[in-house]
């Protein structure tokens, strides 16, 4: 195994700021494999498969060659997939979805699933969902989706609310400054805010919504070289299956690839399920109302076809 210093990205997690830096690893290419698969991952626990599959050789054991590149996050990592910078990237529906016409994308499986990890973190002095007149949220992302369904089940009047938008390092600040009063967005967003005086009062599974992250191959990788992604899954899964059997395991793979600490690791452990799986019915139904979120908040001039690209039953288990 090679270390290559192909990308360096801040990821700040609860406790500290952590650099994340790039593998690659290099082994016996499976059939058809004429150069390594390049895959890009944001820097967060999230993705601890991808970390903890390269730590302990799986792809290699699968007979698969990759790449792996770190982002800030998977909307980033996604940006590489439609630039031709990777050949796989990891990120949730809507991330996906905004970038589906601009590149020729396969999304392969679901890769981590979880009602718990996007939280809404209230300011100081606000207690309840009623009392909240500004949302901090990022704009077409589950953060603004969630955000939605908030303003609903609560029966808020949407006239009478602020939306504020900001990228998500900058919404515990904007929080505890009091500039807004509450946000909806992924962990270690919610964990930071709570360290400076906020309170979470629910998660995303509250609200309705359980989400989840694609493995999204570019359409030229499917063809040229869909047994090796199938090795790609295989080993995921055989690593995403450790992050819940030996929590502890894993967690030192992530940080010996990543620096993240273990005792972050392991607290994002709780609130995910890695897992590698094929869609389901009830998946469409949910990803159907983020599609038709995203266009009606514009983010997206028609309703993205995506059912016409996901590559059902192309892992196997």
């Amino acid at each position: 195994m090679k270390k290559n210093n192909l990308s360096r990205r801040g990821f700040l997690a609860s406790t500290a700021g952590l650099a994340a830096s790039s593998m690659i690893l290099g082994a016996p290419t499976i059939a058809r494999a004429a150069a390594p698969i390049r895959i890009g991952v944001g820097s967060d626990p999230v993705f601890a498969g991808f970390f903890l599959a390269v730590h302990e050789k799986m792809f290699e054991a699968e007979g698969v060659e990759v790449n792996l590149q770190t982002y800030s996050g998977g909307g980033e990592a996604m940006n590489a997939l439609v630039a031709g910078q990777v050949d796989l990237a990891a990120a949730s529906e809507s991330t996906t979805m905004v970038r589906m016409n601009r590149a020729e994308m396969r999304p392969l499986s679901v890769i981590y699933q979880s009602g718990k990890y996007v939280k809404l973190v209230l300011r100081p002095g606000i207690e309840s969902a009623d009392q909240i007149k500004k949302f901090g949220i990022v704009p077409g992302s589950i953060s603004d989706y969630c955000t939605g369904l908030t303003i609903k089940h609560f029966g808020l009047d949407a006239s009478t609310l602020t939306m504020v938008p900001s990228g998500p390092p900058e919404l515990p600040a904007l929080l505890i400054r009091g500039d807004i009063d509450a946000f909806f967005a992924w962990e270690p967003w919610p964990a930071t805010a709570v360290q400076q005086g906020g309170k979470v009062l629910l998660t995303s599974k509250d609200v309705g919504y359980v989400d989840t992250i694609w493995a999204n191959a570019s359409a030229a990788m499917l063809e040229s070289n869909p047994e090796g992604l199938q090795a790609v899954l295989r080993a995921l899964a055989k690593a995403s299956e450790i992050t819940q059997t030996d929590p502890e395991r894993a967690a030192a793979g992530v940080k010996a690839i990543t620096h993240i600490p273990t005792d972050t690791t392991l607290t994002a452990f709780k609130d995910m399920t890695l897992i590698v799986r094929d869609f389901t019915d009830a998946d469409y139904q949910s990803f159907d109302s983020i599609a038709q979120f995203l266009v009606d908040n514009k983010v997206t001039e028609t309703l993205v076809p995506y059912r016409d690209v996901m590559q059902r039953g192309f892992y196997k288990g």
